[in-house]
């Protein structure tokens, strides 16, 4: 009984995100508004990890499986993309190099905000009292 349950939940969820995206207009596919409604119910916690634990576990087992219909998709156009392969390979490598730079970019700014924020930490700990923190100091401040 546990399963359906947790069928019913997701394919309702997916089914919220179709409707979504055929009857409200959203310019993305009712798949992904689905995930977005999935995962803002998940951190509102409204849909508990517990409620579908057990079938994401199957979904995320047999996960290539639901790759083979877009994969048959792009063979069906194969034709299309051959003919235009010079554009497509130039897309993939400029999209690639902004990728990594964006990436690099984030994470070097994740790295100054922690490092400053340390800093902060070891410059209130010094400041305070000899540098003892607050757990050196017998836990209360």
């Amino acid at each position: 009984m546990r399963i359906p349950v947790q069928l019913a939940i997701i394919f309702a969820i997916c089914l919220a995100g179709e409707f979504l995206n055929r009857i409200v207009g959203i310019p993305l596919p009712g798949n992904i508004i689905g995930m977005v409604l999935l995962l803002i119910l998940l951190c509102l916690k409204i849909v508990k990890l517990e409620h579908i634990s057990t079938v994401s576990t199957v979904f995320l087992k047999y996960l290539p499986l639901f790759f083979l219909p877009p994969s048959i998709a792009i063979m069906a156009v194969g034709e299309d993309i051959l003919s235009r392969w010079p554009l497509l390979l130039a897309m993939c490598i400029a999209f690639t190099v902004v990728t990594m730079a964006m990436t690099g970019i984030s994470t070097q700014f994740l790295i100054r905000l922690q490092e400053r924020h340390e800093g902060q930490k070891a410059n209130a700990g010094i400041d305070g009292a000899g540098g003892a923190t607050p757990s050196e100091k017998g836990g209360k401040e």
